[in-house]
C-alpha cells in the first residue's frame, strides 16, 4: 500500500491547489503578491501548529544540517516561490499561471540529478513525460477565463522564477527528509513557518507600514472564500506535498504535483464551461501517465 502513498497525497495536493489558485485570484484581488503570501502564512502557521500539537507532533528544532536545510527549503519555496506565483496569478491569470507550473518537474529533477546524484528510472521518467504531455496539451490551448489577463513579461518571468524556487524548495526539502526524523506534519509545519517569517522580516524592513496597509486591503477582500483558498492551498496542499516528497523521487512528485491544470477541466465544466476536445484528449494523455505510475 506505500506505493499509492505519494502519487496519491501528490494528486489530492494538486486538486487542493487548482481550487485554491482560482479563488486565490477572485478573494485576494486587493492584495498584491507579497500581502496575499503574508495573509497565507499568518493563518496556515497557527492552524499547522494546532494539528500538530493536537497530534503530538509538535516538533522542536534540534539545529543539526538537516534541520537548517528543511528552514531554507521553506524560504526558498514559500517566501520566494509563493510570492512570485502569486505575482504570476495576478499579472496573466490562473490559466497561464498554471502554465508555467510546467516547468517545475523538469526543475525539479535536473536539480536532483545534479544535486542528489538520483537519477528517476526509465519507467517514472516515461509515465511524467506521458504526464507532461497532456499537461501542455490542456494548458497551452487559449485561457478559457472570460477577461484572461494578457502574457506580460513581468507574469511570465514571475512564473518561471516560481517554477524553479518551487523546484529548488522541494529537492532540498526532499534531502532534509532523508537524513532528518520528521513526519510529513513537522516538515510542512517548519517549511511553511521559516517562510512566512523570513517574508514578515523582508517585508517590514523594506516596507514598514505593510501591515497597516494589508490590514486595510482585508477590509475589501471576501475573507471567507481566502480562508477557504488558505485551508486548501496552504494546510491541506502542503501537507499533502510533504507527504508526497517522503515517498516519491522529486522530480517524479513535482510531475504529479503540476497536474493543477488536469483538475481545471471538471471544475471548468461544473461552471458550466465545458472542457474542449483538446482539454479531453489532454486529460486522458495524463490519465495513461498517471496510471503507468500507479501500474505494478
Amino acid at each position: 500500500m506505500d506505493i499509492f502513498i505519494g502519487p496519491l497525497a501528490a494528486l489530492l495536493a494538486a486538486l487542493f491547489w487548482a481550487c485554491a489558485t482560482l479563488l486565490y485570484s477572485r478573494a485576494g484581488s486587493y492584495l498584491n503578491a507579497a500581502q496575499l503570501n503574508l495573509v497565507k502564512g499568518f493563518v496556515a502557521v497557527p492552524l499547522l501548529a494546532l494539528f500538530a500539537l493536537l497530534s503530538g507532533e509538535l516538533l522542536a528544532f534540534d539545529g543539526s544540517a538537516a534541520a537548517w536545510l528543511l528552514l531554507a527549503s521553506g524560504v526558498i519555496g514559500i517566501t520566494l516561490g509563493d510570492t512570485l506565483y502569486f505575482g504570476a496569478l495576478r499579472r496573466i491569470g490562473p490559466w497561464y499561471a498554471m502554465l508555467f507550473e510546467y516547468l517545475a518537474p523538469p526543475f525539479a529533477a535536473l536539480i536532483a540529478w545534479w544535486w542528489l546524484q538520483e537519477a528517476m528510472t526509465l519507467r517514472e521518467l516515461g509515465a511524467a513525460l506521458v504526464v507532461l504531455v497532456g499537461i501542455f496539451v490542456i494548458i497551452s490551448e487559449r485561457s478559457p477565463e472570460p477577461r484572461a489577463q494578457q502574457l506580460s513579461l513581468s507574469g511570465m518571468a514571475a512564473g518561471v522564477g516560481a517554477a524553479l524556487c518551487q523546484a529548488l524548495g522541494l529537492v532540498m526539502a526532499f534531502e532534509a527528509l532523508a537524513s532528518f526524523a520528521v513526519s510529513p506534519l513537522q516538515a510542512a509545519l517548519v517549511r511553511l513557518t521559516a517562510g512566512t517569517l523570513a517574508l514578515t522580516a523582508a517585508l517590514l524592513l523594506l516596507k514598514p507600514k505593510i501591515i497597516g496597509q494589508t490590514k486595510a486591503a482585508l477590509r475589501h477582500t471576501s475573507i471567507p472564500w481566502l480562508l477557504v483558498a488558505i485551508i486548501m492551498g496552504t494546510l491541506l496542499a502542503i501537507w499533502l506535498q510533504q507527504t508526497a516528497i517522503a515517498y516519491l523521487h522529486p522530480g517524479l512528485a513535482q510531475t504529479l504535483l503540476a497536474t493543477a491544470p488536469l483538475w481545471l477541466i471538471p471544475i471548468q465544466w461544473l461552471r458550466g464551461e465545458p472542457p474542449s476536445l483538446r482539454s479531453i484528449s489532454g486529460a486522458l494523455v495524463a490519465a495513461a501517465g498517471i496510471t503507468l505510475l500507479f501500474w505494478r
